[in-house]
Parts: C-alpha cells; sequence; structure tokens
C-alpha cells in the first residue's frame, strides 16, 4: 500500500491543486487523499484500478477552475487580444458573450472563481461598458457564470451604473 500512496502523492504534485488524487483500498474506503481540488458543479472523477493491487486510485478535478484558468491563461498568452474587440468583430453571436466574459476576467486579473465582490462588479461595468447586456439572456449567463443570481447581476448593474 505504501508504494500505492508515495505514486498518488507524486501524481497530485505532477498534476498541481486543481486536482485531488485518492488512493481506495478494497473496500471503498479512501486509505489517503493528496491535492487541493474541492468538489463542485463541475467536477470530474475518474477511477483507475491499479494493476497488481486491490486498491483504486481516483483523480478529481475541478472543471469550472480548469475552465477559468484555461480562459485567463488564453486572454494573457494572447494580449493582442485583450484590446477592445471591435463592434462586430465576433465570429459568431454566440460565442460573443463568452468572449467577453474571457477578456473581463483577464482585464480583472483574477479568475471568476477567486473574485471578490467588488472585483465581480469590475467584471460587470466592463461588460456593461462594452454592450454585453444588451445581448439575449446576457444577465443569466453572466449571473451562471459568476456563480450568483440574476437579482445579484441587476444590483451589480444598478450600482455601477450610478
Amino acid at each position: 500500500m505504501q508504494a500505492e500512496e508515495e505514486f498518488a502523492a507524486a501524481l497530485a504534485r505532477a498534476l498541481g491543486p486543481l486536482y485531488r488524487v485518492s488512493v481506495l483500498d478494497a473496500r471503498g474506503s479512501v486509505v489517503t487523499s493528496y491535492g487541493q481540488a474541492q468538489e463542485s458543479r463541475g467536477g470530474a472523477r475518474e477511477e483507475i484500478p491499479l494493476p497488481g493491487s486491490s486498491s483504486t486510485l481516483v483523480i478529481e478535478t475541478d472543471v469550472s477552475a480548469l475552465e477559468s484558468a484555461d480562459r485567463v491563461l488564453h486572454a494573457l498568452a494572447a494580449p493582442h487580444q485583450l484590446m477592445d474587440t471591435p463592434l462586430g468583430a465576433f465570429a459568431h453571436l454566440d460565442d460573443a458573450l463568452a468572449q467577453l466574459i474571457a477578456q473581463a476576467e483577464a482585464h480583472v486579473g483574477k479568475s471568476l472563481k477567486d473574485m471578490s465582490r467588488a472585483e465581480k462588479q469590475q467584471l460587470v461595468r466592463y461588460l456593461d461598458e462594452r454592450g454585453a447586456f444588451t445581448l439575449r439572456k446576457a444577465v443569466e449567463k453572466v449571473a451562471e457564470t459568476l456563480g450568483v443570481s440574476r437579482f445579484t447581476v441587476y444590483n451589480y448593474l444598478d450600482s455601477v451604473r450610478a
């Protein structure tokens, strides 16, 4: 069992904080866990039986945190894309809001998950200044993305417009 635990610890270190690696015994009980991934509404879990052992390796991923990190990474990797998007520059209108949210996230400089209330208001201001809320269902999509209610987004809008 020690070899499995050492392997799990090394794998967790290699994967980073958005993952959790656990070792389960033959009954399915957690023997040990490494990493910081938190269960979230967008979590993923993979169970892998370890060859030559009765143990199972479980890898859990915080998918929503990975998606946030990916948006920020892509925005930072291509600084020329951070410039204000000219009117009509989106390839598909369906993607316009997602692109604006990614730009706003990069503008604030934090992942959506780590933003304070004030930073979320800053993100809403950024989106409002660029006309994001003229798109159909934008308030609902922004609320879902920020993990707040539509009422909260409307309050943010009232605050930043005042």
